[in-house]
């Protein structure tokens, strides 16, 4: 009896399996210190004495004694902010800035005014402009400027800002200068910032 073979089929070729689910890490966070919900840094405001026409004093008035004591974080991010500053300076040549106490409580006064009212502005209470509140102060300026600054807590990220300007950042470098006061005020998860340099006559 013959026997019939049936022709033998190669199987089909199982399909490549599925690729693994591909999952989405979330990236690391970056620090973005020029952040685009951060207003434009205000121009510098500088003078020499005497003031010319534009820049013409007011009569000197006593601040008022009414003043909120920093806290110790804002105490610390002043001197952590002078410190940077003085580093940078001592790249390019110039002696450290030394903190005055005229120039502190002026700088202060005027970062509490900017946080209440909610702008930046070289103009404080009064109508004041950086030279009145220092003259107001009792500080004997020859030349004095002012950089403003609304950024994260952090002093290195006002500092960073100010770098980032070229105005801004030839008013730290400017040798000439002798006295800072820094003032913070946090308010709104930010810092209001202000930077007053100067050098007596």
């Amino acid at each position: 009896m013959a026997v019939v073979m049936a022709p033998v089929t190669a199987a089909p070729a199982s399909a490549d399996p599925p690729p693994p689910p591909h999952y989405a890490w979330p990236e690391p966070p970056v620090h973005d210190f020029q952040s685009h919900t951060l207003p434009p840094l205000p121009d510098v405001w500088q003078a020499t004495w005497p003031p010319s026409a534009g820049q013409a004093q007011r009569p000197p008035r006593r601040p008022s004694g009414h003043e909120r004591r920093p806290s110790a974080s804002a105490q610390k991010a002043r001197r952590v902010l002078v410190r940077l500053l003085n580093r940078e300076r001592a790249r390019h040549g110039c002696r450290p800035v030394r903190s005055h106490r005229a120039l502190t409580r002026a700088a202060q006064r005027h970062s509490a005014y900017m946080a209440r009212a909610g702008h930046l502005s070289h103009t404080g209470a009064h109508a004041s402009r950086p030279g009145d509140r220092l003259t107001d102060e009792g500080y004997r300026w020859r030349r004095v400027a002012e950089n403003l600054a609304r950024a994260e807590k952090d002093p290195a990220a006002a500092l960073h800002r100010w770098k980032q300007s070229p105005k801004h950042r030839a008013v730290m470098l400017t040798c000439a200068f002798r006295h800072v006061g820094v003032g913070v005020s946090h308010r709104g998860g930010q810092g209001w910032w202000t930077l007053l340099l100067a050098g007596p006559r």
